[in-house]
C-alpha cells in the first residue's frame, strides 16, 4: 500500500513539530531586542542557554534532610493509667497508627507542635501527683529532647515538601509580558514559616491545620519559579547588550559628538525597545523580585539551615554572585552603557540630539 503525498507531507510537518514549543514572549522580547541592537552596532551575540538554569537547580533531598532519632520509649504504655493525660495518650495513638508512621514532614512539624504541648500539660498535670514522679522525670526528658530538635524538624518540613521545593525551583517558562502588575500570593505563606522557624524552639510551631495552608499556598503559585527563570536570562540579555554597547568606545558612533545616522537608529532601539518593552519588564522583575529576595534572604537566615539548602538560597539572593544580585548589577551597568553611548552622541534626554521616534 502507497502512502499518499499528503499525507507524507502531514507526516514529515508533524515529525518536525514533535517537541516544537512556542517561545515565551519574554524571551522574544529580549531576542527582538539584541538582534537590534547587534545589527546596528554590527556585533554578535550569544542567545541564552537554559542549561544555566541547571545551577539553581536544589540538591537531592537526601542531602538536606536531618535524621532524626525515633523516640524509642513507649510512651503509650507508660500513660495506660494516666486519666489526666488523655491529649496525650491521644497524640501517641495517632503517631503508631497507619497513617501516623507515614507523616510527611510538613504535617510532622505541626504534630511535634501538638506533642508538646499535650506533654507540657501532662506533666503539669502530674507536678502534684507522688507516685507518678518517675513518670514525670521521663516525661521530662522527652519533651526537651523533643523541643531541642524542632529546628531540625522545621528543616525537614522545608526541605521534604513537594511545595517549597515547587516554589524554589526553577520553571521551563519565565514571566508573562503583561502590563497588569504581577504578584506572588504565596509570599506571605513563606513569610510565615520562615516566622515560625526563626522561632523555635522558644516557640512552638502550629498545629497541622494552620500549617497546611501555607505549604499548599507555595505549590499553588507559580511567581517563584518563574521568577527565577526571567532573572538568569534577562541578566544573560542585559549583559550581551551591555557587551555590544561598550565594543566600541562610546565616540566610536559620534566621533564628533554629534548624531550620526547609526546614532538615530540606535536611538530608535533605545525608545523603542528598550524603554518601549525591555524596561516595563524590568518593573515586573524589580516589583516581584525585592520582596522575594528578601524573604529568601530570612529564610536563609534561620539557624540550623542545612548546608546544602544554605548553599541553595545563597545562590538565589544575598551576596554578589547571587541571581538577583547579580541580575540588579546587570540592569546597573546596562544603564550605564546607554548612559554612556547616548551622551557622547548629544542624545540622552535633554540634549540636542534627543529625538522620540
Amino acid at each position: 500500500m502507497r502512502s499518499s503525498p499528503v499525507l507524507l507531507v502531514l507526516l514529515s510537518i508533524a515529525a518536525l513539530c514533535v517537541g516544537c514549543q512556542p517561545v515565551p514572549d519574554a524571551e522574544q522580547q529580549m531576542d527582538n531586542y539584541l538582534s537590534r541592537v547587534a545589527r546596528v552596532l554590527k556585533q554578535e551575540f550569544i542567545p541564552f542557554d537554559a542549561n544555566q538554569l541547571s545551577q539553581y537547580r536544589l540538591a537531592e533531598r537526601r542531602d538536606r534532610l536531618y535524621d532524626i532519632p525515633a523516640e524509642r520509649i513507649s510512651l503509650l504504655d507508660l500513660l495506660i493509667d494516666v486519666h489526666q493525660c488523655k491529649p496525650l495518650q491521644q497524640r501517641i495513638a495517632e503517631r503508631n497508627s497507619v497513617l501516623g508512621k507515614v507523616m510527611p514532614w510538613s504535617s510532622r512539624l505541626g504534630y511535634e507542635g501538638e506533642l508538646l504541648r499535650a506533654l507540657d500539660s501532662c506533666r503539669q498535670s502530674l507536678a502534684d501527683d507522688p507516685p507518678q514522679q518517675e513518670l514525670l522525670t521521663e516525661l521530662s526528658d522527652i519533651a526537651e529532647r523533643k523541643r531541642s530538635q524542632l529546628p531540625a524538624v522545621f528543616w525537614n518540613a522545608i526541605n521534604a515538601s513537594s511545595e517549597a521545593e515547587h516554589y524554589l525551583r526553577f520553571a521551563t517558562e519565565p514571566l508573562p509580558v503583561t502590563s497588569a502588575p504581577l504578584t506572588d500570593e504565596a509570599l506571605p505563606a513563606l513569610q510565615q514559616l520562615t516566622a515560625i522557624g526563626s522561632a523555635l524552639p522558644e516557640h512552638l510551631p502550629p498545629p497541622v491545620g494552620e500549617l497546611d495552608p501555607l505549604f499548599q499556598a507555595l505549590q499553588r503559585s507559580q511567581r517563584s519559579s518563574q521568577l527565577i527563570t526571567s532573572l538568569a536570562q534577562t541578566r544573560h540579555g542585559l549583559q550581551q547588550a551591555t557587551a555590544m554597547l561598550r565594543a566600541q568606545p562610546a565616540t566610536y558612533l559620534c566621533p564628533m559628538n554629534q548624531p550620526s545616522e547609526r546614532s538615530k537608529i540606535l536611538l530608535n532601539v533605545f525608545v523603542l525597545f528598550y524603554a518601549g518593552e525591555i524596561q516595563p519588564y524590568l518593573a515586573q522583575l524589580q516589583r516581584l523580585g525585592e520582596p522575594w529576595a528578601a524573604q529568601i534572604k530570612q529564610l536563609r537566615a534561620v539557624a540550623h539551615i542545612p548546608r546544602a539548602t544554605a548553599q541553595a538560597l545563597d545562590r538565589l539572593a544575598g551576596n554578589p554572585e547571587a541571581l538577583w544580585d547579580s541580575y540588579r548589577q546587570a540592569v546597573d551597568e546596562h544603564t550605564r552603557a546607554w548612559q554612556d553611548v547616548l551622551g557622547a552622541c548629544q542624545s540622552a534626554p535633554g540634549q540636542a540630539g534627543w529625538q522620540t521616534p
